[in-house]
């Protein structure tokens, strides 16, 4: 299908929406937008597989939409993009007889056991673990992308994309998202050769094989396997030897069609002394990343943790904690236990006096002490507008987005109900505050949606 790429709406719709949404989102989604038509009027665009596609239409049309109308009343259409495998050509290098050794991707043959004992662990199915699977992770805006992104790596015979790189920080899922896909990889293919690593051990495997002069061997495990797991791939920085054995072990991989997913903590462009041709083969595929989880996924997180416990949690246990815990489900289920343990030596039932009393110390008191008020007066500061005209019937832009932003904080830091949180802001209905939550919520990925929100929980929280 012939592209028009050079098109003058194109180029400009790009530059805007470079302009206006993160660079994750632009990493993720539009950079692999294709323009198939310009013609002034019509410009169609294409994704290269329908989740993408439909991802693409359902949370960011509206944006595209909007740049798109202040450039000239055109008609968006969106269409299938297949594209190629082409590769661009590397740049040759000298190397060192190690990094010659470990660049020369050659079918290998498997070598016999020698008389001395080597520290390169033999081929076993991979040690999933049997509670990180999908029907208990816990699944919120916050992480959907990911979750949906892993899910269909798991159940599709073909690749959707390849790689998936799932970027997080501690203990927000991500090698939870890592064995679930091996456990469903494993029970639809029960012969497939499934490779699941953290880098350490992807490193020391390489370093003995240097060591004991058993690379074929290493190569033949990684580069004949159908599916490469490996988590924490951003300690591969600074370890050249390894980068080098990774990017062969990955165009193998990836020319032949088997499915290839990272971990890191950061984007793989944030990841220092990583080689340009080895970061560049983590944009081929599908950057999802995940985020602090909101309130409501911090409520089913804790309630989920207790159900799989045997835990009898009242709902107002369970909302003191997520208001109390921001930081990631680790953490939240290092709470649970620890209350857990205390009531179950005391005989005593969790209530949130015995769960204040257990975490003191542990739990931001300033995070406890958030109320709706508090909140519209940080709103209002930031913004610089009066509390008054947050709680107006004023539907200007400057007035709605605040209070929109400041429904939404309510309901993420305090346990108001949405009547609370309408009433908390001039009397508003319910329904306005479902509405204004769900609205900052599509939009937090927008990087001026999101700079405003982080900057108003520091206010309030530091």
């Amino acid at each position: 299908m012939e592209l028009a790429e050079n098109q003058p709406n194109w180029i400009q719709l790009k530059d805007a929406l470079a302009r206006r949404l993160s660079p994750q989102v632009w990493a993720t989604w539009i950079n692999q937008i294709k323009c198939l038509e310009d013609n002034g009027k019509t410009l169609r665009i294409g994704l290269p597989d329908t989740f993408s596609l439909n991802w693409v239409k359902d949370h960011y049309r509206h944006v595209i939409e909007e740049e798109l109308q202040s450039i000239g009343s055109i008609d968006l259409l969106f269409d299938l993009h297949e594209v190629g495998n082409d590769k661009e050509p590397e740049p040759s290098k000298a190397s060192s007889p190690v990094e010659e050794a470990l660049a020369i991707p050659e079918p290998v043959e498997e070598v016999r056991p020698t008389s001395f004992r080597s520290n390169i662990p033999t081929p076993s199915r991979p040690q999933l673990n049997p509670r990180y699977i999908f029907s208990n992770f816990v699944v919120g805006s916050s992480n959907e992308l990911a979750w949906s992104a892993a899910q269909a790596i798991a159940e599709n015979e073909r690749p959707p994309y390849n790689p998936l790189v799932i970027v997080g920080g501690v203990g927000l899922g991500k090698t939870h998202l890592l064995h679930a896909i091996g456990h469903i990889f494993q029970k639809k293919r029960p012969q497939a050769k499934i490779q699941l690593k953290t880098s350490e051990a992807f490193i020391n495997d390489v370093v003995t094989g240097i060591q004991e002069h058993r690379m074929p061997q290493v190569r033949s495990r990684y580069r004949n396997c159908d599916l490469l797991l490996i988590d924490d791939i951003q300690f591969i920085s600074g370890k050249g030897h390894c980068q080098e054995e990774f990017f062969h072990t990955f165009n193998a991989l990836y020319d032949a069609q088997k499915q290839i997913v990272v971990t890191s903590d950061r984007m793989p462009h944030e990841i220092a002394d990583v080689e340009q041709r080895v970061r560049s083969r983590f944009a081929w595929g599908l950057i999802a990343d995940l985020k602090l989880p909101e309130l409501e996924t911090r409520i089913a997180i804790i309630q989920q943790k207790a159900a799989n416990e045997g835990l009898e949690l009242d709902e107002s246990v369970a909302k003191f904690l997520a208001q109390s815990v921001r930081s990631n489900t680790r953490e939240l289920e290092g709470c649970i236990n620890r209350v857990h343990a205390i009531a179950t030596l005391r005989k005593t039932p969790i209530t949130v006096n015995l769960t204040k009393e257990v975490l003191q110390g542990i739990i931001s008191d300033k995070s406890q002490a958030l109320t709706c008020d508090s909140i519209v007066r940080a709103v209002a500061a930031h913004f610089e507008i009066r509390i008054s005209e947050l709680k107006s019937t004023k539907r200007a832009r400057n007035i709605a987005f605040p209070r929109q932003i400041a429904m939404y904080l309510c309901r993420n830091h305090t346990s108001a109900s949405y009547p609370d949180i309408g009433n908390a802001l001039g009397g508003k209905d319910h329904s306005t505050a479902i509405n204004a939550v769900k609205k900052i919520t599509e939009k937090i990925t927008e990087p001026d949606v999101r700079n405003h929100i982080e900057e108003i929980e520091r206010q309030l929280l530091d």
